[in-house]
Order: structure tokens, then sequence, then C-alpha cells
């Protein structure tokens, strides 16, 4: 007697069994994913990224980057909704307990300031309270320097640099590598200026939430072995030399991050690496 056409031959009864027993399998074999904040501001965080997701690859896991504004994160993280931020100085340490510090050197940066043409070839840390300052809500390394009555907050750095251009504020502090700093910064009201002395210098770390503080070793063991093999500073050495042939320059653009465009290189002056 044929087969109904309604019911199913064994062989599809077969193959249907295989496919709802490897399932399961499949979706066990998929790494976890670890949800990290990243800064709003993406110029200088690409190698960071790549040098996180491999050290979690190691620990067989996957990252989410959630690039979020500093109170969100704040916010997120009190709540326990994030596994960690991608890189925060020692100060966001010390003010938040519930992130734990690897304790492995990832970058280091200095905090700049920018303002209208001309600029000063400094900027004293008393002249910072008779001045206006912008900077990125949260930066902790930038509200160390800053008196609270000069504070003009920011929701990204680009805020802070379309507030100098529109006379809102004297100067807007940001927290950058020396090579990053010396990239033009263009507002719709003209190019920003750099004061060239930096006012501080910080050293950024990632950091783990608390409630995955077991990941804190084998991550310190794991990038350790990636600084050593000069992996970290290979990573920033090759961006930057990337940034310097494109001869790049930063967009502001109110409620975003900082755009890195390409430039027209001058025929007379090639761009050469900062230093």
């Amino acid at each position: 007697m044929p087969a109904s056409p309604l019911r199913p031959r064994p062989a599809q009864l077969a193959l249907s069994l295989a496919l709802l027993l490897a399932a399961p399998l499949a979706v066990a074999q998929e790494a976890p994913v670890v949800r990290l904040a990243t800064n709003v501001e993406r110029s200088y965080f690409p190698p960071a990224e790549a040098l996180l997701r491999k050290a979690y690859a190691s620990l067989g896991l996957q990252v989410e980057f959630v690039p979020w504004p500093l109170p969100r994160t704040q916010v997120e993280l009190n709540a326990g909704r994030l596994d960690g931020v991608a890189m925060r100085v020692d100060a966001f340490f010390a003010q938040t307990p519930i992130v734990r510090k690897v304790d492995v050197p990832l970058l280091n940066l200095h905090v700049y300031a920018f303002g209208r043409p001309p600029c000063p070839h400094a900027l004293p840390a008393d002249e910072l309270a008779r001045r206006r300052i912008s900077y990125q809500r949260g930066m902790v390394a930038v509200e160390a320097l800053v008196p609270e009555a000069s504070r003009l907050p920011a929701n990204t750095p680009s805020d802070a640099f379309l507030h100098v251009g529109m006379g809102a504020a004297d100067f807007a502090l940001v927290l950058t590598t020396p090579w990053m700093a010396e990239v033009p910064v263009q507002t719709r009201q003209g190019t920003l200026c750099r004061v060239p002395t930096p006012l501080s210098q910080s050293v950024l770390y990632h950091g783990v939430h608390e409630s995955q503080a077991a990941r804190v070793a084998p991550l310190e063991q794991a990038l350790r072995a990636m600084r050593e093999r000069g992996e970290i500073q290979q990573a920033w050495t090759a961006y930057e030399r990337d940034i310097a042939a494109q001869n790049s320059r930063l967009q502001a653009q109110p409620g975003r991050s900082l755009t890195l465009t390409p430039g027209a290189a001058s025929a007379s002056a090639p761009a050469q690496p900062p230093r």
C-alpha cells in the first residue's frame, strides 16, 4: 500500500530527528557573548577592541561592544547589565569598586586642550579655574583637573569641540593619544588649534564587572602574553601609521562621535607619522 502523502516517510523522520538532536549541540558549541562598554568616541578604540576580542577568544568567549555615553555606561554597570568596560583610567576604578581592573596597560593617553586660534604653548592648571572648559560628561581624568564652576559638560567629545567653535567654551579638554592629538579638528566655525603641552597623562586598563571577577586572572595572563609578544604595541603602531598615511581629519558633528576622514595629501608636504 503506498505511503500517504500526509504521513512522513521513514527517511524524513530520521532526518528530522537528526536535526533536532543536532540543534542543542550547535547552541552549546556557540561561544558565550560578553558585553563590554566602549566609548562613544570611536577615533582611537578600534585597536583596543581587536586586542580584547583576541584576549576573550582565548577564554572561549565572544565580545559585543556597546558604544554608550559614559553616564549610560555607569547606570548599566550599577544595574549589573554589563560584563565590563573596554578601557578606563585608574581614577575610574577608584571611583567604581564594582569594576575590577585587569592590571595590564593597554594604552597611554594624555589630556589635551583645544581652543580657537591662536592657542598658547601651555595651559597652567590655575588657568582652568578662570576659563569655561567643555569636556565629555563623566570623564574622570578631566574632572580631576577642572573646578566644578568652570565645567561645561557635553555628551560627546564632538559636542565639547562644538562648544568651543560656537564660543560657549574657551577650551575643550579631551583624553587622547599624542599622535591622535595632532590630527586637525574641524568644526562648522573652522579648525581648532591644540595646546601642545598636555595637562596630564593617564594609563588605560580593561575592567571587568565584579560579577565576572573570575575572569580577571586569565585575562591578565592572556593580555600579558600579548604584550610580551609585542602585539599590543604593534596594534597601536599600525593604527597610527594608517591614520598618518590617510592625512586624516576629525570632523565634529552635533551629538555624534568624532568622524575620522581622510584628507587630501599635500604634494609639497607628504603626511608623516606623528612622533
